[in-house]
């Protein structure tokens, strides 16, 4: 999933971790020229809906930062 915000393209993705059954948000920054200026996880949730939020969330706050 792609999302814009501000002037930065987040990806989010949802993994699940076969070992623990959690899911595990994960999300890439990129700038206006498309080059990934930060990549992460958020912290390990219970449904795939949850972590992408949590993902979303984090990148947000990240950008919000900068």
């Amino acid at each position: 999933m792609a999302i814009q915000y501000k002037d930065y393209t987040i990806i989010i993705s949802g993994e699940l971790d076969s070992v623990s059954g959690d899911w595990n948000g994960r999300y890439r920054i990129m700038d206006e020229e498309g080059v990934v200026v930060y990549e992460s996880f958020s912290d390990p949730a219970g449904s795939e809906e949850e972590a992408l939020a949590d993902a979303e969330e984090a990148a947000h706050a990240w950008i919000d930062q900068q």
